[in-house]
């Protein structure tokens, strides 16, 4: 066939793409690159036949000291990270004070007017069991107190008279101390605060202050104030003993 004469017969159009065709093969033929300054994989020309398109033999400009630096990932931290420990503030959440011991209900014996030994027993009318181990002016102070227990408190009670409806706190132990010969006169709360001598005495105590007064006597308390008694009555009544309450002044008379 004489292509030239072929060449000649084809249209203008049809003969310049063809001329662009051959012109490409070259182009396609050579070796796959990218540009160096690009990055990226560098392909040697050879295709996996199987349609997979280009194999990859895994080497990389970013493994070949390219432009683009190689990101590497940091072994995971597996530190368990645990909280710091509380420090608790007391300054602003204080504890509360201990409760104090509760006093017990003071065990009752029969009504009788003595009991065995030197301790005075609270009978089961309230009155004082008199021990007749104690000394005569204390035996002499608890019969006297037994005859206002049980009388209702009163402010001033006892003091403009003796044998009253009621009593006070003063009036109450002055009544005691008079019927047993130990004081002349009813006296205020602070007054007693400073009488006699300074101390417990071993069988009578007085705690005093400008507000109250009270006293433990062999073993029993004469106090108007329910403090430290189970019972919670008001009034003129004996009581567990407490010893000197914050406050208070402690006073006894020589020999008791």
């Amino acid at each position: 066939m004489d292509w030239k004469m072929v060449v000649r017969r084809l249209p203008a159009a049809l003969l310049l793409s063809l001329l662009a065709l051959v012109a490409a093969a070259p182009t396609a033929s050579a070796d796959h690159r990218h540009d160096g300054d690009g990055g990226g994989y560098v392909d040697d020309g050879s295709y996996d036949t199987d349609g997979g398109g280009y194999y990859d033999d895994g080497s990389s400009e970013y493994d070949n000291g390219g432009s683009v630096p190689v990101t590497t990932t940091a072994p995971a931290d597996t530190t368990v990270e645990q909280d710091a420990p509380y420090a608790d503030d007391d300054t602003l959440d204080p504890e509360p004070a201990p409760a104090p011991a509760p006093v017990p209900v003071l065990p009752t014996v029969p009504v009788t007017k003595t009991v065995p030994g030197t301790v005075a027993k609270l009978r089961t009318d309230g009155k004082a069991a008199i021990p007749r181990g104690a000394p005569k002016r204390v035996q002499a102070l608890i019969a006297a107190a037994n005859q206002i227990v049980g009388k209702p408190y009163k402010w001033g009670g006892g003091h403009a008279k003796l044998f009253d409806k009621g009593y006070d706190c003063s009036g109450a132990v002055s009544f005691a101390l008079i019927g047993a010969g130990l004081l002349g006169a009813p006296m205020v709360s602070g007054t007693l605060a400073k009488w006699q001598v300074a101390g417990g005495g071993r069988w009578l105590s007085i705690h005093a202050n400008k507000g109250h007064v009270y006293l433990e006597v062999a073993g029993l308390r004469l106090d108007t104030s329910p403090v430290g008694d189970p019972t919670r009555r008001d009034g003129v009544r004996w009581r567990p003993v407490i010893g000197r309450r914050a406050g208070f002044h402690t006073r006894h008379l020589l020999g008791l």
